[in-house]
């Protein structure tokens, strides 16, 4: 289960609510390199850059 993309991709979500935008960061990174969809990879590489200082 924690190598599965949804798993990165819902810690990264709680990092980020939680304030802890580098730890969020490298979260969607994971998810987005685990999953296959071009879209879905776009989108949490998107929210990955906006957590950028």
């Amino acid at each position: 289960m924690g190598s599965h993309h949804r798993f990165h991709a819902v810690r990264a979500h709680l990092l980020e609510k939680s304030g802890d935008a580098a730890g969020a960061r490298a979260a969607y990174g994971a998810a987005a390199e685990g999953t296959l969809s071009r879209p879905e990879r776009r989108y949490l590489r998107a929210r990955a850059a906006r957590l950028l200082p």
